[in-house]
């Protein structure tokens, strides 16, 4: 079940699936480690989104995390 970057909870582990943001944002995200098939774990989600992929966290505004679908690792 897909739903928004948005819509996650602290210590929930998700697998990104599709990103619907603009090239550039999706580019510049894929560049920092964040693709599609990758899994990751939310640290925090308040006004921004804080997703650890590896080693790397990256902080994410909640409007772009809403354009960044994501389904619960399996």
């Amino acid at each position: 079940m897909l739903h928004p970057l948005s819509n996650t909870r602290e210590g929930e582990e998700v697998t990104i699936r599709c990103m619907e943001c603009t090239c550039e944002d999706a580019c510049r995200l894929n560049e920092l480690g964040c693709v599609e098939g990758i899994n990751g774990r939310i640290i925090s989600n308040q006004s921004n989104i804080i997703l650890q992929v590896g080693e790397a966290r990256l902080a994410i505004h909640e409007s772009l995390a809403r354009t960044i679908l994501v389904s619960p690792v399996q």
